[in-house]
């Protein structure tokens, strides 16, 4: 059976692609809702100089608040989904096949998650410049390590014993508390909120696009690892039940 887990893999992503793309209102939102807001901070800025900056510099928060979104209001959010509608339960009964449907549901939100990343460059970086490929590569895979950072904290969500609706309710308080603490930052130097910051995630992440990954080998190395056993800790102990169910 495991000679054939990658072409099931292959199949299950895509069907969990093409799942998403039934919804195109809320899959085009959350594509199309960054770039309008990026020209919107940048037209409620008045600064002439405002596309001489650096795109990078500019668009950091923006790629990282992307990854965050995708990761946990996508891949947490909709493992959990599967738990609670049912489909683990009806579809999973081996180690292999939870092994799939942990690999599949993670390739569909990376693939998902890097289409979401061309498309923001492509939608914003020409103000700021021509396109070049070696700086969309540079910063995709920049973008992909802030995915993976946020898969590992959607991971252990997942874990929880929550219900589909208690999950939206914690994964938009986290959302929340990482983007206010950023934004309280952003605006004022205050000891507290940059205290607290040293351990916002979604901070962290802004730095990463900002400063690369050759400057921080130490942090990168660290949410790879942090995501492998996270990921490993969700195959060993992934629920396969809902939480209502009395099984």
């Amino acid at each position: 059976m495991t000679k054939n887990i990658y072409p099931r893999v292959i199949s299950l992503t895509s069907i969990f692609i093409k799942e998403q793309l039934k919804e195109p209102i809320a899959f085009f939102w959350i594509m199309i809702s960054p770039c309008a807001m990026f020209y919107f901070l940048a037209a409620t800025r008045q600064d002439p100089n405002y596309f001489s900056s650096n795109y990078t510099s500019i668009s950091a928060w923006f790629y990282a608040y992307i990854s965050s979104s995708v990761a946990l209001f996508g891949f947490a959010f909709y493992m959990i989904g599967r738990r609670e509608s049912g489909f683990t339960r009806s579809f999973i009964y081996s180690q292999d096949s939870k092994l799939i449907f942990l690999l599949s549901h993670f390739l569909a939100y990376s693939l998902i998650s890097m289409a979401y990343c061309v498309t923001f460059y492509l939608a914003t970086k020409l103000p700021f410049g021509d396109y070049a490929p070696a700086e969309l590569l540079g910063i995709t895979l920049r973008f992909y390590i802030c995915f993976v950072m946020f898969c590992a904290f959607g991971a252990a969500f997942s874990l929880l014993p929550i219900n589909f609706q208690n999950s939206n309710t914690l994964l938009s308080i986290f959302s929340f508390c990482m983007l206010i603490l950023g934004v309280m930052s952003a605006l004022r130097a205050n000891p507290i909120t940059d205290s607290l910051n040293l351990a916002n995630p979604l901070t962290l992440a802004s730095r990463l696009m900002e400063q690369g990954l050759e400057s921080n080998k130490l942090i990168t190395g660290t949410i790879i690892t942090a995501f492998i056993i996270t990921l490993y800790n969700t195959f060993k102990h992934l629920r396969i039940n809902p939480v209502w169910s009395r099984y």
